[in-house]
């Protein structure tokens, strides 16, 4: 009878703290469950910033080159493609800055900032004055090379708030 009693009593603390601990254990795995979901979702959007960045940038220096061919037909699909880019790049700026980090959304604007400046410039005229060369002038290649450091940048800032 002791036995029995005993190995009931033994089951019903064990059973108590099996229960205590799973709820005890349950909100942590929710936790860290939403965390993880908020890295995904993070990681998919700069995904998508990175990629449209890119595409904004190739566009603006097709723009460029079709313009000094005086490729007027090519200029307006790529303007079409280019501000197609620049607004998903917008909608994601919006989304990262309701989310944060502030380092991400700071290293999304500096994206933005370069390919408005690379924008600015996209039409500007060959190192010589003249729109005759297919090459791009100094001024374009500089600032594709600033786009395309800055797009570098907000992917390194990217990883260290993804992985």
């Amino acid at each position: 009878m002791l036995t029995a009693l005993g190995a009931a009593i033994i089951a019903a603390v064990a059973s108590l703290v099996g229960v205590t601990l799973g709820a005890l254990v349950e909100p942590l795995k929710l936790n860290a469950a939403r965390r993880a979901k908020v890295r995904q979702d993070r990681a998919d959007r700069c995904g998508r910033f990175i990629e449209a960045g890119a595409r904004a940038r190739q566009h603006l220096v097709s723009i460029s080159v079709s313009y000094r061919q005086k490729a007027a037909e090519r200029v307006s699909g790529y303007e079409d493609e280019y501000y197609t880019a620049r607004a998903e790049m917008r909608s994601l700026l919006g989304l990262l800055v309701m989310s944060g980090p502030d380092e991400l959304v700071d290293a999304a604007k500096e994206v933005r900032r370069k390919d408005m400046d690379l924008h600015h410039v996209r039409h500007a005229p060959d190192d010589d004055g003249e729109f005759t060369r297919v090459v791009l002038p100094t001024p374009v290649r500089e600032a594709v090379v600033a786009l395309d450091r800055a797009i570098e940048e907000f992917a390194l800032v990217a990883r260290k708030h993804t992985s």
